[in-house]
């Protein structure tokens, strides 16, 4: 068998592609030997999988999420889908294979370090939302507020350092400050 076999399942092949290269596949197979390339039945497009064995029972294999031809064709040659591959892809470029080593838990140190860092960037993206939608709140009610003294003709709002020194606090009732000592 060669290694063309291997890798590549022509299946039933509706839009007739011509399948990647045999460099390609070579280059796949000493990649990862556990990936197929299967041309798609829903598009112009090949679906990258991985061999696994599937225990899949029927009430998934005839589930509605489970109709979709090219998940059902996978499954029937025990892959699982990994990515899509357009039929226009250039089979040359390098960073085809900088993606697929971004994919492969395997490489990156197994499937509980990368779930680990999948949820440790999940949660510094929320706390970067939170921190950019306070500051831009913050921002908007500070500016609600001048437009708010502004409008009802309190000017400027001062700060105690630069306050005016009748403004300025003496520890004593408001109403006195601003008439003066009794």
């Amino acid at each position: 068998m060669s290694r063309i076999l291997r890798n590549y399942q022509e299946d039933v092949n509706p839009f007739h592609l011509a399948g990647p290269p045999t460099f390609w596949l070579n280059k796949l197979w000493e990649f990862d030997p556990s990936l197929v390339v299967v041309p798609s039945r829903q598009g112009w497009y090949y679906r990258l999988a991985q061999r696994r064995r599937l225990q899949l029972s029927d009430n998934i294999v005839n589930d509605a999420l489970f109709k979709e031809s090219d998940t059902k064709m996978l499954a029937s040659y025990s892959l699982v889908p990994v990515t899509t591959i357009l039929a226009t892809a250039n089979w040359h470029n390098e960073y085809m294979w900088v993606e697929l080593a971004n994919r492969a838990p395997w490489r990156l140190g197994g499937a509980d370090k990368v779930n680990k860092q999948l949820d440790d960037r999940d949660v510094q993206t929320s706390m970067d939302k939170v921190v950019k939608t306070d500051e831009h709140l913050t921002g908007l009610a500070k500016d609600g507020w001048q437009l708010y003294r502004k409008k009802i003709g309190l000017g400027r709002s001062y700060s105690t350092d630069k306050a005016p020194t009748f403004l300025k606090p003496t520890g004593k009732p408001a109403h006195r400050q601003l008439y003066g000592n009794f």
